[in-house]
């Protein structure tokens, strides 16, 4: 047996005992800070400061009443739609088809956001104004119906760009997928 020590006798150190106690006050200390810096640090794919603009924050954008989009800083927006490049609506705008047909044969691109984004534009298309103004033959009918649909003219006809979530989109996703439409009117527009 080992003799025990009188109560105000100091413990007699054990040598592998110090090292062991280090290793884990360290261990302990690392994973507090790495679990603690987890809140602070950019969730990837939830804010869109993370986002890299090739043609969204150069267009002038006009956001209608009701359309539920947080847009990135960067992004220029007009507060009327007289100088709008890009407009974004909701699916279940009363815009007439007549103004989006003037809109369109301006060159500028509308944006429609939501569950009614198609039947809309689809009722567009099917107008006496859009008939008058484009040459298309028909209308596409996706399925699903698309959360995004952006709208635009190459050579006198509307071509429509569509995008589907299956959770629905986040402000980022939007964002991120109104500057890859726009990336694309770009390559087909003429200079």
């Amino acid at each position: 047996m080992t003799p025990l020590s009188a109560p105000n006798e100091p413990r007699p150190i054990q040598h592998d005992s110090l090292p062991r106690r280090r290793a884990l006050a360290a261990i302990s200390a690392t994973v507090t800070a790495a679990v603690a810096g987890c809140s602070s640090l950019p969730t990837p794919g939830n804010t869109s400061e993370e986002l890299v603009f090739d043609e969204l924050h150069q267009t002038l954008t006009y956001v209608a009443d009701g359309v539920d989009l947080t847009l990135h800083e960067e992004v220029p927006t007009v507060s009327t739609t007289d100088n709008a490049d890009l407009l974004l609506l909701s699916g279940d705008t009363d815009v007439a088809a007549e103004q989006a047909a003037d809109w369109l044969a301006a060159n500028r691109a509308i944006a429609l956001l939501g569950d009614d984004a198609e039947p809309t534009w689809l009722d567009w298309e099917a107008s006496e104004a859009f008939d008058d103004a484009f040459e298309n033959q028909g209308a596409a009918d996706s399925d699903p119906d698309p959360d995004l649909l952006v709208g635009v003219t190459f050579e006198n006809r509307t071509v429509t760009y569509r995008r589907t979530w299956t959770d629905g989109p986040r402000d980022r996703d939007l964002v991120g997928a109104l500057d890859e439409v726009l990336v694309d009117i770009a390559e087909r527009t003429p200079a």
